[in-house]
């Protein structure tokens, strides 16, 4: 049977594999990504300095990476990034479009390493009115990927204006398909909504996956639960960015989720509680 820790590293060039040894814990093979380039699309996330002290407090507690636009990766302190992985995101587009689910390039890979980045990635909408256009920039990305040694996450929604409601798993286990066969490296995925579906996708799947957070959760502890949940199904990760950077206690949160992803299990994050208190080992 395989594991998390064979698929994260199995079928990469030599440049990709030392790249993703940063990104998915050589270990464990597993990862904890924070996705902070949310504020191309909604506006600010907090103060001017939010994103270098959200990612320093994302280094103290242990997640292994962030994704952040090229521009914004400039306004945090290097030095955080001894600790965690970079991604930069190179897709694009704002809820003030007339189209909010088309994404355009708005960075290359070669900008990238220029940053000393550790991975890129793409968000693909497949349902939307440009999928082709999505598709066509997915490819030329795997492709200078491939000649350049980065790692590739691709970020795959089933999102368009004939669609409603959560994706099903069948529609997940293709996206995840479509991420394999264009040459990404690891993918990010929506939920099913249960285990057991979720594990039929992680299944069908050679390459690692990560699941989103998906919106706000009504409370901390609402997130570990949602967490547990999803590592249940065996997949190589989390990447939970709303749930993390919006916490009502960012510190406490990721430390709490890169337990549970590296083989620890937190207990409530109630706000009384110091942190020691909040983790134990499994």
């Amino acid at each position: 049977m395989r594991t998390v820790s064979t698929l994260a590293c199995k079928r990469v060039a030599s440049g990709k594999s030392l790249r993703m040894s940063r990104i998915c814990d050589p270990v464990t093979g597993r990862t904890l990504i924070v996705p902070m380039d949310h504020s191309v699309t909604v506006g600010p996330l907090g103060h001017a300095d939010h994103a270098d002290t959200t990612v320093r407090t994302l280094a103290e507690a242990g997640a292994n990476a962030v994704v952040l636009h090229r521009g914004r990766a400039r306004h945090v302190d290097p030095v955080h990034f001894a600790r965690m992985a970079l991604i930069v995101h190179l897709s694009a587009g704002t809820n003030l479009s007339l189209d909010i689910d088309a994404k355009v390039l708005v960075s290359g890979v070669d900008d990238a390493l220029r940053l000393g980045a550790d991975a890129v990635s793409i968000h693909v909408n497949i349902g939307s009115v440009t999928e082709r256009r999505q598709l066509a920039d997915f490819a030329a990305v795997s492709r200078e990927c491939d000649t350049l040694g980065m790692p590739l996450l691709a970020m795959m929604y089933a999102r368009g204006p004939q669609r409603s409601g959560r994706p099903t798993s069948q529609e997940i286990a293709h996206l995840a398909a479509i991420a394999t066969d264009l040459g990404a490296d690891m993918v990010k995925l929506d939920y099913t909504g249960a285990t057991e579906t979720m594990r039929t996708v992680v299944d069908s799947c050679p390459i690692p996956i990560c699941v989103a957070g998906g919106d706000r959760a009504a409370t901390d502890d609402a997130v570990l639960d949602l967490a547990g949940e999803i590592l249940d199904a065996g997949v190589a990760g989390l990447s939970f960015g709303r749930n993390v950077f919006g916490a009502s206690n960012p510190l406490v949160v990721a430390t709490a989720l890169s337990a549970m992803v590296h083989g620890m299990r937190p207990t409530r994050t109630n706000e009384h509680l110091g942190l020691d208190a909040r983790l134990e080992t499994a």
